[in-house]
This record gives C-alpha cells, sequence and structure tokens, in this order.
C-alpha cells in the first residue's frame, strides 16, 4: 500500500500545473534540508509523506460523502453520479474561499477520532 500511495503522489506532483505539484513544491524548501555538495534538497520522503496524507483524506471525504448520499437513497431509486475531485474546488479551499459541507455535529468537534477528513481540510 506505501508503494502504492507513493506512486499516486509522485504522479500526482508530477504535472508542475496542478495543485498538488504546487503544494510539494513549496514544502520542499520548508521541510526537507539543502545539501550544498549535490545542491539539491535532501528528504523528500516527509513531503511525500505528507502530501499522501492529504490525498487520503481526500478520497476519504469524497467516499464518505457517497456513501451518506447512498445512505439517504430510498430503495429501488437511482443513485446520483459520484462526486470526483475539483482542482477549483481544491484551489478555492486553499486561498481561504471556499468552506467544505460540514456535518451537523461539527460545531464542536475537539471530540473527533478521524483526522480532519471529516472537514474536507486540504489546508497544506
Amino acid at each position: 500500500m506505501k508503494q502504492t500511495m507513493y506512486l499516486v503522489v509522485w504522479q500526482a506532483t508530477h504535472p508542475k500545473d496542478c495543485e498538488w505539484s504546487k503544494i510539494y513544491e513549496r514544502l520542499v524548501p520548508i521541510k526537507c534540508s539543502f545539501n550544498e555538495r549535490t545542491r539539491q534538497y535532501t528528504g523528500r520522503g516527509k513531503v511525500i509523506g505528507r502530501i499522501a496524507g492529504q490525498i487520503i483524506s481526500v478520497i476519504y471525504v469524497l467516499l464518505k460523502s457517497d456513501q451518506e448520499i447512498l445512505s439517504k437513497l430510498p430503495a429501488g431509486a437511482e443513485p446520483p453520479d459520484p462526486r470526483f475531485y475539483d482542482p477549483e474546488i481544491h484551489r478555492q479551499h486553499r486561498s481561504g474561499q471556499y468552506q467544505g459541507a460540514r456535518s451537523k455535529n461539527s460545531k464542536n468537534c475537539s471530540n473527533c477520532r478521524h483526522f480532519k477528513a471529516h472537514h474536507f481540510s486540504m489546508i497544506p
């Protein structure tokens, strides 16, 4: 599973025009040490792990919202199309413009046991 997520992150950060790549490029100088001899950053695994966690959170939120929608459908009703990752929503969320759908109990969520995916947290 680790290898698969590593490849997912590598593919997600490879195109330079996507949000995941922007997060990666921003975090590498912050979280990695710079090797003067090779003129490169070392320890990029921390950044890849961070982005993998964010991607897993997004996957969880999308699957959970689809599951909640399906659980509320009456028997025999045709299910709606699944929600997909939307880079524009991600961009808005990172700039502070988009607030994800929150559950009814999210006002006081100090006792949440699951990671912040429940709040659609994609803030780097």
